[in-house]
């Protein structure tokens, strides 16, 4: 991550879950941020009355690129 100009996060559902984001993936969304890095989510987080964490997430102003991976830039 570090030696990158971003991150792109492929966040396919998993679990009944859309934009399903795991543990590891949220440090590394984290590490990202800290280093100031661009951050990609392929999809939509999950809604925040289902994942807490979303809210966290979408503090850190990822680009949501809906399944479009054209709009990185």
């Amino acid at each position: 991550i570090a030696e990158s100009d971003a991150i792109l996060v492929l966040n396919y559902p998993k679990n009944g879950k859309k934009g399903y984001l795991g543990a590891s993936v949220l440090m590394e969304i984290g590490l990202a941020y800290f280093l100031k890095k661009k951050i990609f989510l392929l999809y939509p987080p999950p809604p925040v009355k289902e994942e807490k964490y979303t809210h966290e997430i979408l503090i850190m102003q990822p680009v949501i690129l809906k399944g479009d991976l054209s709009k990185i830039v």
